[in-house]
């Protein structure tokens, strides 16, 4: 059976400590162990996804083992239970999958040539014309990365993502895209 399942959450206009308090009180130590001690949006925003993973899983008992990999890649160990969070100003999204999955969502983004030839291989700077098109290749190569566990480190650029079916680091991979108004979000399998 394939199952995957994407929710998304909006997080509250006024972030108070008291909020951000009471959904640190309800992670299990393993989560509590990744976020900061201190309160900020950043640290709200990963709190939201934690607790939307929390909300969504059949087993509620599974957020607590869930392990971290080298680079950080959060995993049930034993389980066919996949998933990966993604966070940007203004929405948390979260995929579950029974197969390894990584998701990523943004804002429009201002492009940033400066970054280009370390993330984009040639073909795919040469399509990018506006924000749109750098946002969109953007949340293809993070959903990627995501989906590997890895980093800029891995050689981003010896693939390219401007097909929805390709091979990296010897695995064949599917994108698709994630409709959400007012944001760019995809996620990436193994195929």
């Amino acid at each position: 059976m394939n199952t995957l399942k994407v929710f998304s959450k909006i997080p509250p206009v006024d972030i108070d400590d008291f909020i951000q308090e009471e959904l640190y009180n309800r992670m299990p130590q393993n989560i509590k162990s990744v976020l900061s001690n201190k309160n900020s949006p950043k640290r709200m925003l990963s709190l939201l996804g934690w607790d939307l993973l929390a909300e969504n899983l059949r087993d509620k008992n599974l957020l607590s083992i869930v392990d971290f990999e080298e680079k950080g890649k959060p995993f049930i160990p034993n389980s066919n239970v996949h998933f990966n969070i993604s966070n940007t100003k203004g929405i948390v999204v979260l995929v579950i999958h029974n197969r390894p999955v990584g998701i990523d969502v943004e804002r429009l983004r201002t492009p940033r040539e400066n970054i280009f030839s370390r993330v984009f291989c040639p073909e795919e700077i040469s399509s990018i014309d506006c924000a749109e098109s750098f946002t969109r290749l953007w949340t293809r190569k993070e959903a990627v990365v995501k989906l590997f566990g890895g980093g800029v480190s891995m050689g981003l650029t010896s693939f390219s993502v401007l097909t929805d079916k390709f091979e990296a680091f010897g695995k064949s991979v599917e994108i698709k895209p994630v409709l959400i108004d007012g944001f760019i979000s995809h996620l990436a399998i193994y195929s």
